[in-house]
């Protein structure tokens, strides 16, 4: 059976607000380097072939996989993200300040139009999506890393998922809700599969209308599952985190106990190579299972959630979103108005958990939290 990796690039400076002169060339960020190397130290066995789109953002995340596995080739194919405003107009402009301009072209659901010189139709955006298919199931390879665009890796999963009959105006609105629906992170991605024979490939084990998360499931058979162990339930979340980010996870044993322990060897690993500038107690810091418990209870309404300063959810749109939740100040990164990870967080006592300390290795305390959970508390900031 064919498997392929589907893995958005790392972070970009785009992504944390900065202005961009070509939407092709776009650097990592520092934390952006340091989620490839983490994706790349997640293969257990070397992929067939790499393949990378031909955006900066996207080859730069590649190259720390083709590093590891130096034999393996890296291939270039047309996979780069939907350009579909006219570069010229956008050079040196924000997420932020694009937005009205995004707003009048998906308002517009015309699948041929194109904005300018150098801009792209969603009709030939789509068709891009479809050829990659075709050349995936025509590649030789059963173990693909691929790494490439949230939207271009959108339009593939809604591609295998919705099966549409024809690209027109009520395809385009639904993809652009689908896209919206189901955001892919900085290193996330999906598992896509192909049965030998088969025609059609698969994205992960989900049910085709609820939100793809990655490939590995519950077992409802085991007993932890019965007694519904929380703490191992939260293994678990990590685990199909982790695998919905492309990182391998072994098929052939207990696979959230396999995330849990991959884990612990980043976190010691990242430790180890930051001796004297840690304080040797950690008895004051905050772990980002707490920090999650926290928000977890803003969900089920048992603590109350306020925003620090004057910028409601939207008014942010791509960046830092402060709350404080009953003395608990929490910093929540708004992507593109979607809930993304949590940056920081500060406890009533003054202990402190953030996205940059050793807790990064593995997941944030926004991962831990169910679809359910995420999306409520998604709808509870952007009412704020």
């Amino acid at each position: 059976m064919k498997h392929v990796r589907l893995i958005r690039h790392g972070e970009s400076a785009a992504n944390v607000g900065a202005a961009s002169s070509d939407h092709a060339t776009i650097p990592l960020t520092a934390k952006g380097i340091e989620q490839a190397h983490l994706v790349a130290k997640s293969f257990v066995k070397a992929p067939d072939l790499i393949v990378a789109s031909p955006f900066s953002r996207a080859r730069a995340t590649a190259m720390a996989t083709a590093r590891a596995f130096s034999f393996v080739p890296l291939e270039i194919w047309p996979i780069h993200e939907f350009t579909y405003l006219e570069p010229a107009r956008c050079a040196n402009t924000t997420v932020a300040q694009r937005r009205k301009w995004v707003d009048a072209y998906w308002h517009r659901s015309d699948p041929a139009f194109t904005d300018g010189e150098g801009a792209e139709s969603f009709l030939d955006f789509i068709s891009r999506a479809q050829e990659f298919l075709h050349k995936l199931a025509e590649n030789p390879g059963d173990d693909l890393a691929v790494f490439s665009h949230g939207q271009f890796i959108n339009a593939v999963a809604w591609l295998i998922e919705r099966k549409p009959q024809q690209i027109d105006g009520l395809a385009m609105a639904e993809w652009r809700d689908y896209e919206i629906t189901n955001h892919v992170a900085n290193c996330r991605g999906y598992l896509l599969a192909l049965h030998p024979g088969a025609a059609d490939w698969s994205v992960s084990q989900l049910a085709p209308d609820k939100p793809l998360m990655g490939a590995v499931g519950r077992d409802t058979d085991r007993v932890y599952q019965a007694v519904r162990d929380p703490e191992r339930l939260l293994i678990e979340e990590r685990a199909i985190a982790l695998s919905a980010a492309g990182y391998a996870l072994r098929l052939d044993e207990d696979s959230a106990m396999y995330a849990e322990q991959r884990l612990k060897e980043a976190k010691a690993e990242a430790l180890s190579c930051q001796v004297g500038s840690v304080s040797e107690s950690t008895a004051g810091e905050l772990s980002a299972r707490k920090v999650c418990q926290v928000l977890r209870e803003v969900t089920f309404e048992r603590r109350t959630m306020t925003k620090v300063g004057h910028a409601s959810w939207d008014e942010v749109y791509a960046g830092h979103f402060v709350v404080s939740v009953e003395g608990w100040h929490i910093s929540i990164y708004n992507d593109c108005d979607t809930l993304d990870f949590c940056e920081e967080c500060v406890s009533p006592e003054g202990r402190r958990w953030s996205f940059s300390a050793g807790d990064r290795f593995g997941t944030d305390p926004i991962a831990l939290l169910s679809t359910w959970e995420h999306q409520t508390l998604e709808r509870l900031l952007k009412a704020l």
